[in-house]
């Protein structure tokens, strides 16, 4: 939430209320000593004055300068613009407005000196706060990007294993003559549209990743001569709701790559999903046979990756176990996304 509200279109919103706020209290205050149209023009006045050095210095000073290391450069720039805009708002004062607020100060009394040394003083606040908040914010925009960056080669890293199950799948039937083969690879090409396209968006509706699965299934049931005992159960409202592509599916690869449905005759894979206004609950429960594989194995390329991308997407509100119960022979796995996070 806090990420969404500092970023984009909202860090606009947040920055424009912000100095119309800034705006009002000048011209609240401006009022009870001037007219209407006086307090309007100096809250206005000073109101530019604070953004031209905020942004100014913030933009352009702390980046071009402070951050590539030029130290001297930026602190004679620094001093510079300091001085320059106090005293133009000065100059602003005396010849615009004929004095300030409270007398009518000229310049061949001192007092255009005086105003000029206040609008200094006050202005370098201003400018060491310019100075902290550009360089906190490029700090944030850099762990952002590094995020985004690393999240970009997780969702990459799970094409090529999406993809090399898949023709495992394939590349078997096809060893066999199995006459489902051609079927099966027109399904590919669906999944594989989804993959390629879908997987680089941000997000995607729910119910596409769930085709998704559902199409992934019907791919590997094809390989069977008889139904594999495969169940998927869709719980909780139909409410319209956003998830990172291939999320889920890898979920699914998993189970069915390291699960014994097509050798034991009381195995079965069990899907649910449950979809609530405040948190997405998913689970995966499957059979294996324990001494056909390794528990530090199972889990492979897709779950790690998982976990990852949920550190990283999903800080502080969501939940993912995999246990393995060699007494039963079932794995499984539980996914939960919260929208806030929990109490």
């Amino acid at each position: 939430m806090l990420q969404k509200l500092l970023s984009g279109r909202s860090r606009i919103w947040l920055h424009l209320c912000g100095w119309g706020m800034i705006f009002i209290a000048f011209f609240y205050l401006i009022g009870g000593l001037r007219s209407v149209e006086e307090a309007f023009a100096r809250a206005l006045v000073n109101v530019v004055s604070m953004m031209v050095l905020f942004y100014g210095n913030g933009k352009i000073l702390v980046n071009r300068y402070l951050e590539p290391q030029k130290y001297g450069a930026w602190g004679a720039l620094f001093l510079l613009f300091l001085l320059t805009v106090s005293a133009l708002r000065a100059w602003i004062e005396i010849h615009i407005f004929g004095g300030s607020l409270f007398s009518a100060a000229t310049a061949s009394a001192g007092g255009g000196k005086r105003m000029v040394a206040g609008y200094t003083a006050a202005y370098f606040l201003l400018l060491i706060f310019s100075t902290l908040y550009q360089l906190l914010e490029n700090r944030r925009e850099l762990e952002h990007k590094h995020a985004e960056a690393q999240l970009n080669y997780l969702k990459a890293q799970i094409n090529p294993h999406f993809l090399f199950n898949t023709l495992n799948n394939i590349y078997a039937s096809a060893t066999l003559n199995h006459p489902n083969t051609a079927r099966m690879v027109l399904r590919l090409s669906d999944l594989l549209r989804y993959v390629t396209y879908d997987a680089s968006a941000e997000s995607v509706p729910l119910e596409k990743e769930i085709a998704q699965i559902h199409a992934y299934i019907d791919l590997f049931q094809m390989r069977s001569e008889t139904p594999l005992p495969i169940t998927f159960e869709m719980k909780g409202d139909t409410l319209p709701r956003q998830i990172e592509p291939l999320l889920l599916i890898p979920l699914i690869e998993n189970a069915l790559k390291h699960g014994d449905i097509e050798n034991n005759p009381k195995g079965y894979l069990r899907i649910q999903i449950e979809n609530a206004p405040d948190m997405l609950k998913f689970s995966v429960s499957n059979t294996y046979s324990p001494h056909n594989f390794n528990k530090d194995t199972m889990g492979g390329v897709g779950l790690t990756n998982i976990q990852q991308r949920l550190l990283l997407k999903h800080p502080g509100t969501h939940e993912f176990s995999a246990l393995a119960d060699d007494a039963k022979g079932v794995y499984r796995v539980v996914l939960s996304i919260w929208r806030a996070k929990p109490n």
